[in-house]
């Protein structure tokens, strides 16, 4: 067991913050998490100064996006036997916009030759006499589809960065907003072979939230599941409470997330990131994610190992009420269609998953 001298000798002149407890009491926490949080933390309650869901998880290591000294952080999360070490990052400190990389760009201009190629086929066969065929009209969508989202996720980034995103929290029947947008994912995603279930012991699950934003989040995270499965994998998306926080959980079988792409995932993408390791898509569907899941004031948590799946993990209070003026008598929910889940999964999804026949 590491004790308070061995963790000050390793962690002391250490820039970032790293705290260490036994899930009990903070054991060691160093002169960044001590300026970070204003006092000094050693000995104090870990309950009471720590998001408790952040201990939580059964894996040696994992990253958990959470509030912590009333700061948005990225935390790797450590296990050496009884003790949990913390390394925290805090994201995105003194940055007031999003700020576009060549990656995004490059994204964009790429759709946006795609869809004057797709569009010149489809007028050259006009010309000819000739209709464009179903897989030329899908490929166009698709490109549209690859290009909306892209442009969809910069003005939610850019948003949540300026704390402006819109957030109308109404009483919400989660069991069926999880079933519903679980089976439109599984139609969409039928041709992958990729199994996709949803599975819950609630009958109702009734409490406030964004609907939209909650779908948006978990789009965003299938999205991250089928980029790492393939034919044979599974992604399960689990709904439950506990105590008083209700639990989303996607598990996949699949590749895993790579451990150095893990320890950034939260944060905003720059032109420095490591090329070698740049997630397909634009970067932003977890920093968007974990945005929504501040807004509703909950903790996520990412467990993942090469050749493993990933687990993921959301938890967001059970007990916050509207507000008065979003207040409706029985709980809402109206699912998005196929058209936002086209646009969320635009970059995972083959083309002939686009098209009139999937317009809502």
């Amino acid at each position: 067991m590491y004790q308070t001298a061995q963790l000050a000798r390793l962690f002391s002149s250490v820039s970032q913050a790293v705290i260490g407890t036994d899930g009990a009491k903070i054991i060691f926490a160093n002169p960044a998490a001590n300026a970070a949080a204003g006092y000094d933390l050693e000995g104090r309650s870990a309950e009471e100064t720590l998001p408790a869901e952040i201990l939580a998880g059964n894996a040696d290591s994992y990253i958990c996006a959470a509030t912590i000294f009333g700061r948005n952080a990225s935390i790797s999360v450590i296990k050496e036997g009884p003790v949990f070490l913390l390394f925290v990052d805090f994201i995105n400190d003194g940055k007031s916009a999003l700020y576009i990389t060549r990656h995004i760009i490059s994204n964009l201009r790429n759709n946006a030759m795609g869809l004057k190629m797709s569009a010149d086929r489809c007028f050259s066969l006009l010309e000819d006499g000739k209709s464009p065929s179903e897989k030329n009209i899908s490929v166009l969508y698709h490109y549209y589809y690859c290009l909306l989202r892209t442009l969809t996720q910069v003005d939610s980034a850019d948003l949540i960065e300026r704390g402006t995103l819109l957030f109308t929290p109404v009483a919400t029947e989660l069991v069926k907003l999880c079933s519903e947008l679980c089976d439109t994912v599984s139609s969409l995603c039928s041709k992958n072979d990729v199994k996709i279930s949803f599975s819950t012991d609630e009958t109702e699950l009734i409490a406030a939230v964004d609907p939209s934003k909650i779908e948006q989040l978990l789009l965003n995270l299938f999205a991250n599941s089928l980029q790492h499965t393939v034919s044979g994998n599974s992604i399960t998306l689990s709904l439950h409470r506990s105590g008083n926080k209700i639990v989303f959980s996607l598990d996949d079988d699949g590749s895993g997330i790579p451990q150095e792409m893990l320890s950034n995932i939260f944060k905003l993408p720059d032109d420095n990131d490591d090329p070698s390791v740049r997630r397909s898509g634009n970067g932003l569907g977890l920093f968007i994610s974990f945005g929504i899941v501040q807004l509703h004031k909950g903790v996520f948590l990412i467990e993942s190992r090469e050749g493993e799946g990933t687990h993921v993990r959301v938890m967001l209070p059970a007990d916050e009420s509207p507000a008065p003026k979003f207040s409706s008598p029985d709980p809402t929910y109206r699912h998005s269609g196929a058209s936002f889940v086209l646009t969320e999964l635009a970059d995972v999804l083959p083309s002939d998953r686009f098209g009139l026949k999937y317009e809502d």
